[in-house]
């Protein structure tokens, strides 16, 4: 007998993989648009606005408990106008709305559920809801009841509070401040200063900062490394502060690599840990993830010459290669949690299936090396698996003695990653977004540039041309792409990662096209998103009349701040073209957010890391090579084997002396060999084609 024919609503029109799990609910389901919110006023019914996306635990359970039960729906649809909105095609909305809910309720999170006026105004709102009330938490039934009753019955109430709310959105900016930056010494020592909030929160067992849950702050630890690095050669700040900053760092990024928060199978990063160890993830991957702690690592090899660092660096670029790379060039989004019905399945492991996978001997060996044991240290006896001895500590422990073990584990763990290979994997939300594949493009630069790894920069340059023919238009950058579709108008955060991406992707490749590339996205934000009155990026570029407010919120988040992204994107395009208008915006910008990270300055690490470069004028490095990337790996290897704080570095493989970009006219590689033109501002030091002299040169 065949199965039922199950009703199909309007989100099979859509590309995103979160709205198309929820096209064969009973709930009648509209994307946001003016179809919705037409209904709405001619109805004169409130909306639910439900926004999640697809990697989200929580957004699956909502759905599978309250989404699909027929007589919550069947209440829902009558009495409400149900929208659905991928947070990740629309930041702006989910921004906007969950700013209003942490307000309401003291916190927020995925799924977020808000129910609107006709006009967008919110009169409630909160997270996940169980589908019936429950042992003290209301179900979302009863909400819906409720909320129903005091719209037809208490309207005046629900408007008043709806306005109330509609009006807390967003923040007051003063005028920017026209005053003088701080001098390089007088950065340092407020920097230090700074440090303190830093040492108060240190986890000094564990790393990180506070307790459990713990999230992966990228920002915070380059801050970190790079404060610590100009700290200890200039003097100025106490030698003690450039030490425990630089320990800090490095002490979290290792705990958290060896914890079950790095795939120790498979590279690359889970979303973050719910323990303080770093040990059990929340095991939905993101891209953005991957995009900021790439560089992370890079730079904690370059601060340490650890190899360990560089490890992490390379095996988390080849994950994005392998397993997030669209064929068409860009990087998808994200995976999800859970598998086969359950969250991790698909990443853990026991002896038993360990031996299943590897034999007796290599099982045992195996479980030494990851810390698995018969109890488990998850769920059902299986256990996540983190770096728990190192291959001779493990080979010593089994009594393996034969054989190099650092062989046997890499050994090992290709014949893990093949086996898991054969489970049912995590879904896949295989769109493409312009701001994190900008982030993905710096990551694979850096990565490519530093570690010499030309498949990494040849990566990145692949991301930024599918962007460049798919997402660009004559009316701007779009955000996001899937199956062939572009679409969403992009937002600050889009221009902002993405001509940061393209500059780095120039360091890396000398290629002028991405120079070129990345001035015009950042004249175009500017633009779109620049308030001269404020010196403070808006978040959206102000033309969807459905966005009630255009926000500006200059901290970091989950991810960099795009305001200080967009301000560093400034600092470096003056730094390579020489034009003053780029640093003028620029110096703006960060006056008027120096108020603001004295008050909280742990919530701006990625503008106290650009803050730096406002400050004092970075030296450029441009190297010449004699035609082929090999010809550039001595210098490549001199100039990263330094710390040299405020040195951009840019590597061009052959000579282009008629260029039109003064970085490269008249700059022939001398002599045949690969030459050096050093220079910081208009000040530049003779060519020089031995590798041995850089020390000198840079301390002159």
């Amino acid at each position: 007998m065949p199965l039922p024919t199950r009703s199909v609503t309007r989100l099979a029109q859509e590309t995103s993989p979160y709205l198309l799990q929820h096209a064969h609910n009973p709930v009648d389901w509209y994307a946001w648009g003016k179809e919705a919110l037409d209904r709405a006023k001619a109805e004169d019914k409130p909306i639910f606005l439900s926004i999640g996306y697809s990697a989200c635990h929580w957004c699956h359970v909502m759905e599978r408990e309250s989404f699909e039960d027929p007589e919550i729906a069947a209440f829902l649809n009558e009495h409400f106008v149900p929208i659905k909105v991928d947070r990740e095609e629309r930041p702006d909305l989910d921004d906007l709305y969950m700013g209003m809910v942490q307000r309401m309720t003291g916190g927020g999170g995925w799924p977020l559920s808000v129910w609107l006026t006709p006009e967008l105004k919110p009169f409630y709102g909160g997270t996940y809801y169980p589908p019936r009330s429950a042992h003290g938490r209301p179900g979302f039934l009863e909400v819906l009841q409720v909320l129903d009753d005091y719209w037809r019955n208490r309207r005046d109430e629900v408007l008043a509070s709806a306005d109330q709310i509609d009006a807390s959105a967003g923040i007051a900016l003063a005028p920017a401040s026209a005053g003088p930056l701080p001098r390089p010494a007088e950065l340092l020592k407020l920097e230090a200063a700074w440090l303190r909030a830093f040492q108060a929160a240190f986890d000094s067992v564990w790393g990180g900062f506070g307790g459990a849950p713990k999230f992966p702050r990228a920002e915070e630890l380059r801050w970190l490394l790079a404060f610590a690095q100009r700290a200890a050669l200039s003097g100025d700040a106490p030698a003690a502060a450039a030490g425990e900053a630089r320990d800090m760092a490095l002490h979290t990024l290792r705990k958290m690599a060896e914890g079950g928060m790095y795939d120790q199978v498979g590279g690359g990063f889970h979303r973050y840990s719910t323990d303080e160890r770093w040990m059990i993830p929340h095991f939905e991957k993101m891209l953005y993830d991957q995009g900021t702690l790439i560089p992370a690592y890079v730079d904690a090899w370059r601060t340490s010459g650890e190899p360990f660092f560089a490890h992490i660096a390379r095996a988390t670029s080849e994950y994005l290669l392998r397993e997030m790379r669209d064929p068409a060039g860009g990087f998808w989004s994200s995976t999800d949690a859970d598998s086969e019905g359950g969250e991790g399945r698909f990443f853990v492991w026991s002896p038993g299936l360990l031996e299943e996978a590897l034999g007796e001997e290599l099982g045992r060996f195996a479980a030494a090396l990851y810390g698995v044991n018969a109890f488990g240290n998850f769920e059902h006896g299986t256990s996540v698996l983190s770096a728990a001895a190192s291959p001779e500590e493990a080979a010593k422990e089994v009594g393996i003695e034969h054989g190099d073990p650092e062989r046997l584990a890499t050994e090992v763990r290709g014949a893990l990653y093949a086996a898991r290979s054969k489970r049912v994997p995590p879904a896949t939300d295989d769109k493409v977004l312009t701001a994190w594949n900008g982030l993905a493009i710096d990551a694979l630069a850096q990565a490519g540039m530093t570690l010499d790894e030309p498949r990494f920069t040849a990566a990145a340059a692949a991301a930024a041309g599918f962007l460049l023919q798919n997402l660009r238009t004559e009316d701007g950058w779009l955000r996001s792409w899937r199956q062939g579709k572009a679409k969403n108008r992009a937002v600050l955060e889009d221009y902002a990662y993405l001509s940061r991406g393209l500059l780095s992707l120039f360091q890396a490749s000398g290629e002028e096209r991405w120079l070129e590339e990345a001035a015009a996205t950042v004249d175009e934000m500017l633009q779109r998103f620049g308030d001269a009155e404020t010196g403070v990026f808006f978040d959206s570029d102000g033309r969807d009349p459905s966005l009630r407010h255009r926000l500006k919120s200059p901290w970091d988040g989950a991810t960099p701040s795009p305001n200080a992204v967009a301000l560093e994107s400034l600092l470096l395009l003056h730094a390579f073209t020489g034009e003053a208008r780029y640093r003028d915006v620029a110096a703006r910008g960060y006056a008027a957010l120096l108020p603001m990270i004295e008050q909280s300055p742990r919530a701006f690490t990625t503008s106290l890391r650009g803050l730096a470069l406002a400050v004092e004028a970075p030296s450029v490095a441009v190297v010449i090579g004699t035609g082929s990337h090999e010809s550039l790996s001595e210098w490549r290897t001199a100039l990263f084997a330094l710390e040299t704080p405020l040195l951009l570095p840019v590597f061009r493989a052959s000579a282009a002396p008629d260029s039109e970009i003064g970085l490269f006219a008249q700059r022939p590689a001398a002599e045949g060999k690969a030459t050096l033109y050093l220079c910081r501002g208009a000040a530049c030091l003779a060519p020089c084609n031995d590798p041995a002299k850089l020390p000198e040169l840079l301390s002159r």
